[in-house]
């Protein structure tokens, strides 16, 4: 058995209301939107809006628009790991099992990798970058190039956006928002 040092961090869940789930779980629980927009990856583009009352966590939650009778609730599962050569370790021990469904993406504020468990449902391990990015980005992400690549290209490839920023900045500035809210 593979030991690791994963934690939880959030879920994800399909949604047939995006505004009514926002307002309940921002009303009820006290969670702030900290991002909206289109899964532009995705067919049909469908909004998703992650909501969080933890400067730590971008996300606590990840509500993502076009919930079916057909489409289970559970978008996602979520867990931290400790590095990129964790993620690396992960995929190798998914492929040896073969796993095949399996794939990387890079959202700027978090490198990640996601799978599906023997039931089909979706999993997502992933490590925090040191970069704050406006969300929802769905970008590859090739997790055999070295960290130093990886951090390069998230990097030049994020740094223009207006929203980019060191991490620690978003949490000081969320945390803020967080105590003036109602």
């Amino acid at each position: 058995m593979n030991r690791r040092n994963i934690r939880f961090s959030h879920l994800g869940f399909h949604v047939r209301d995006l505004d009514t789930m926002v307002a309940f779980y921002c009303q009820h629980l006290g969670l702030q939107v900290t991002d909206r927009g289109p899964l532009t990856a995705l067919p049909g583009q469908p909004e998703i809006c992650f909501l969080s009352s933890d400067p730590t966590e971008h996300h606590q939650v990840a509500l993502v628009e076009g919930r079916g009778d057909e489409k289970g609730m559970l978008n996602q599962v979520s867990f931290h790991v400790d590095s990129l050569q964790d993620l690396r370790d992960l995929d190798a021990d998914l492929a040896e099992a073969g796993v095949e469904q399996k794939f990387g993406l890079n959202h700027g504020n978090a490198w990640s990798l996601y799978f599906f468990d023997p039931e089909g449902n979706m999993v997502e391990c992933f490590v925090q970058s040191p970069w704050h990015t406006r969300q929802p980005v769905t970008d590859p992400l090739d997790v055999s190039m070295s960290d130093e690549e990886i951090l390069e290209r998230t990097k030049e490839r994020y740094s223009g956006d207006p929203d980019f920023q060191p991490i620690e900045e978003w949490r000081s500035a969320f945390a803020k928002r967080l105590d003036q809210a109602p």
